[in-house]
Formats: C-alpha cells, structure tokens, sequence
C-alpha cells in the first residue's frame, strides 16, 4: 500500500444536509488536508454548494442512483469505480445490513479493507436485514459505529470500534451579534422563548410529538423545524390544524445550522430512537439545555445539560421546557462556552481529532486486509 491512502467513503443515504452526511464531509476533509487521495459515492446528484465544498478541499465525487431500483447493477457499477481507482479503503455509512451491497463490491473489485459504519439502533427493513446479515458479517474486514449502542445492535458480539460524531468547535461558539440576526430574521420579539429541533422529517425523528406540546405552551414559546423530509407537508397540516402557524416555523435544510443554535434556548429532539445523533453533539456545543427522548442512548449526555424524558409523557416534556426555559439565560450559557467545550473535546467529540483517529485505524487496516 502507499504511503498516503486512497479511501472511498459512501453513503447509503441521501448526500445533503444530515447526520451521516456531515460525519462523512467532516473526516473527508479532514483526512483530504493530511493529503490522502478521498472520494465519496453518493446515492445522488447533489447540489452546487455541496459540490462547491468538494471541489474546495480536494475531494472527488462519484454518483451511482440506482442502489434501490437496481442493485444488481450498483454492485457492478460500483465495483467497476473501486476497481478503475484503486482504493485502499471502502468506509460505508448507514445503519443495516444492507451495507453488505457496497461490501461484496468492494470484494469484487480486490479491495482488501471493507469497512461498515453503523450510525443508528435501529432498521425499517428488519426482515432484508435479517436475511442479508450472515454475507455482511462475512464481507466486513473491520466494523465501526458512532456509538457503542450503536455498534452492539449491528454488530452483536463482534469487535468494532467507535468514531464519535465529532464537530469543528470552534464553528459553535454562540455570539450575541450572530443570535440577534437570526431572531431578527424570523421576526421575534426578546421576550420570545425559541425552542428547537433538527432533522429529517420522518417516523424516526417525530417532529408530530412537538405539536400538542406547543398548543398548550403559553404564546411567547416559539418552535423552529430545521430540515425537510416525507413528513414535513404531514406535520405542516397538523400546524394548521391546531393553528399554529404563528408560532411554528419551518425553516427547511439550512447551510448555517451553527448560527441558528445561537439563537435557540432550548433545544428538543423527541426521536423514536437514535445512534448518536449529530444534532445533539452540535446543539451541546453550542451550550444549549436538551430535552430529548429516554429513547435515545445516554452516551449522548457529553455536558450534563441534557434531560431524558419518556415519549408517553407529554405533561412531562411540556413541564421541563417551562423549568428549562425560565432556569437558562442567555448570558449564562456565554459564561459557561468554555467549560463546555472542554467536556465536548475531553468526551472525543473533537472533529479534528476523531479524523486523525480513523486515519489511524484505516492504515492499520489496510496493513492487515483480508
């Protein structure tokens, strides 16, 4: 092998705004500035910007849109990309077994370093899992996961190591200027209390939970959606309905993720269940109290603000957003911005570090392919 590594890093899921996604383009550009050869394969065309950022940091891309539809087909596309280019590494990111497609391409194409990346607990197509999980567990030369839960529910009893969902921290710092334009921006007063939440808008990530809860919130509590997905028409009807219109706001996918967090004072995410999700490392960071699902595993606690609360008690969740909200200032969560990001780094959630980190166990990898 080389002394600088090719790697391929795919994604199983859409490239745009989320989790995995910001995980990939983190440790890509991270590992591209060490000087290694890194390309990413995508289920899709992405957008200018995206491809702006690649081509920025030095960073090939690849588009094969036919996994689902044709997966016979992917695999020999795909084999044929690894084999033309030669990769040293194949680092794939979802959460099942399926995986096991990019996997079996990649031992088409003679590469010796096949590794899945788990990024959640959890499957919708638990029976294709089932069926495909003997293949992927052969296939596999190595195994990660964003999270202990996370590698103990694809992996079972196999050895596999964690690479946490690191951020840039310094990219999270809130300021007040940054927290003004952006509450300026979506036309609130300052005695307006805004909570907040991220993600794709699916069964998973349970947007609908928030609704009621806002209904019987007084009127100065104000609730931004950041994302898109299936279910957005679905939980914007449900607004209307409750007339909520006023005190909802649906921002869609958005490039400054880091500025809106300035401008939040609680953040909630009410999930079905969860890997580790970026979100939550970013909202932390950025040192806001959470208020999240006890579905989700406690090793996202990184800062000790962060209440776990059960999904059949809304009386609960609509409780602690008032003692949250009343208990945290602003000026406050300033103050403690450097205590918190010595619990982020000192937790292994520093993005420079967790690339260098996966640099280390590729070449170690590599060295003793299969």
């Amino acid at each position: 092998m080389r002394n600088k590594m090719k790697i391929l890093f795919i994604n199983t899921i859409r490239l745009e705004k989320n989790g995995i996604t910001t995980f990939i383009l983190n440790n890509a550009k991270y590992l591209s500035q060490e000087n290694n050869n890194v390309s990413i394969l995508a289920p899709n065309n992405v957008n200018h910007e995206l491809e702006k950022i690649l081509e920025q940091n030095n960073i090939a891309l690849f588009t094969l849109n036919n996994r689902k539809r044709k997966p016979l087909r992917y695999i020999k596309e795909l084999a044929k990309i690894i084999k033309n280019n030669n990769f040293d590494v194949i680092h794939v990111n979802g959460n099942s077994s399926t995986m096991v497609l990019e996997l079996f391409a990649a031992k088409l194409a003679g590469c010796r370093c096949r590794i899945p990346h788990s990024h959640n607990t959890v499957t919708e197509h638990i029976f294709i899992h089932r069926i495909l999980y003997p293949l992927f567990n052969l296939l596999a030369t190595d195994r990660m996961a964003c999270s202990d839960a996370a590698g103990k529910w694809l992996y079972h009893n196999k050895q596999f190591f964690v690479i946490k969902n690191g951020v840039d921290i310094n990219n999270y710092i809130p300021t007040s200027e940054i927290r003004n334009k952006i509450r300026k921006k979506l036309d609130l007063k300052s005695s307006d209390i805004l909570l907040g939440n991220i993600g794709y808008f699916n069964l998973q990530k349970n947007q609908k939970f928030l609704i009621p809860i806002m209904k019987k919130l007084d009127k100065r509590f104000k609730l931004i959606l950041i994302g898109d997905g299936l279910l957005r028409e679905e939980v914007q009807s449900l607004v209307k309905q409750n007339n909520l219109q006023s005190r909802i706001i649906f921002a869609g996918n958005v490039n400054n993720v880091n500025e809106y967090l300035s401008a939040l004072d609680v953040f909630l995410m009410p999930s079905k269940f969860e890997g580790l999700p970026f979100a939550l490392v970013e909202a932390q960071a950025s040192g806001l109290p959470c208020i999240i699902s006890n579905k989700i595993s406690r090793e996202v606690d990184l800062t000790g603000n962060v209440q776990f609360l059960s999904l059949d008690d809304s009386n609960k969740w609509i409780n602690t957003i008032q003692t949250t909200a009343m208990s945290s200032s602003f000026k406050n969560r300033l103050g403690l911005m450097d205590s918190v990001h010595k619990k982020i780094k000192g937790n292994g959630y520093d993005a420079e570090q967790n690339a260098h980190h996966l640099g280390e166990l590729f070449k170690l990898s590599s060295k003793k392919g299969k």
